[in-house]
């Protein structure tokens, strides 16, 4: 626990005195993988540090973000009485140290000026976070406008592609995949910029697609690999690449275009209806023209 806690840059002003008096009050829980540790309206007493494992930050069944070892979560619970604003779910088993606001208050009283340094950089935690966020909506938003436009397959998945191009830093190519259910193989609905990544190398990735591990390497460069779905089906990928110099995905990367993938598999279901549509009319007409 000890040294879990000194490697958090929150508690960085304190010493290991302090640090030890700070564990007395801290707490080990255990979760299963898909155990819930709190839900959206739930009230809010207590932070948690995670010390094995993974939890996933959900709203709506929506996921907005990761924690993995060292990462600490729901510590607005320090600050407010508040109710939890997103659900918090174990993604793995998971150990965590879990920190009550009370308690902590206590302990703050105690040493004032460590308390000034953990607010300090709580609050630089904090406008990292929201900085994110706002990020996330923006991408979101505008790939919400290109769905919702009347463009053809192409048109629409190449304006999200390029949209992801720019919001994704350090991302140099990517391509998009759509099934196709009348051959039962993946087509090429746009792509750009592809330095190592071509149809062959997408299509190994497919084979071996797992969500819960979406980043691969591919000779010179790193590859996400996201599923475009549609409820449960799954309708193609969203494949973007980064070189070595360009730094690895983040878990954030990867939650952005998780979220523009559910958000096209809609727009394909929508273009789908169109043709359908369009179809039916030129054979209706077709048979107009017989009489």
């Amino acid at each position: 626990m000890m040294t879990t806690l000194k490697s958090l840059e929150i508690f960085s002003a304190f010493s290991e005195a302090m640090l030890e008096a700070l564990a007395l009050y801290v707490k080990i829980e255990t979760f299963e993988e898909g155990d819930t540790i709190f839900k959206e309206g739930d009230a809010g007493t207590a932070m948690y540090v995670v010390e094995k494992g993974q939890v996933e930050i959900r709203k709506k069944d929506k996921t907005l973000s990761f924690f993995t070892k060292g990462s600490i979560f729901g510590e607005m619970a320090l600050f407010e009485n508040a109710q939890r604003s997103a659900d918090a779910i174990a993604r793995t088993d998971l150990t965590l140290y879990r920190l009550d606001n009370q308690d902590f208050r206590k302990f703050i009283f105690d040493y004032p000026k460590a308390g000034v340094r953990f607010l300090y950089t709580s609050i630089n935690e904090m406008s990292r976070r929201l900085r994110l966020t706002s990020e996330y909506l923006t991408t979101v938003f505008e790939t919400g406008r290109i769905v919702g436009g009347n463009d053809s397959l192409y048109d629409m998945t190449r304006k999200i592609l390029d949209r992801l191009l720019s919001d994704i830093n350090g991302s140099t190519g990517g391509l998009i995949l759509i099934f196709n259910p009348f051959t039962e193989m993946y087509d090429v609905a746009c792509q750009a910029n592809l330095m190592a990544l071509d149809l062959a190398g997408a299509l190994k990735i497919i084979e071996k697609h797992a969500d819960e591990n979406p980043i691969h390497t591919l000779d010179e460069v790193t590859v996400l690999s996201v599923a475009i779905r549609e409820a449960e089906n799954i309708l193609g990928f969203i494949m973007l690449e980064k070189t070595s110099e360009s730094g690895p995905f983040s878990t954030q990367d990867e939650i952005i275009v998780s979220a523009v993938g559910c958000q096209v598999g809609l727009g394909i279901m929508k273009a789908y209806h169109k043709q359908e549509e369009e179809a039916r009319r030129r054979l209706q007409r077709k048979k107009m023209l017989r009489f």
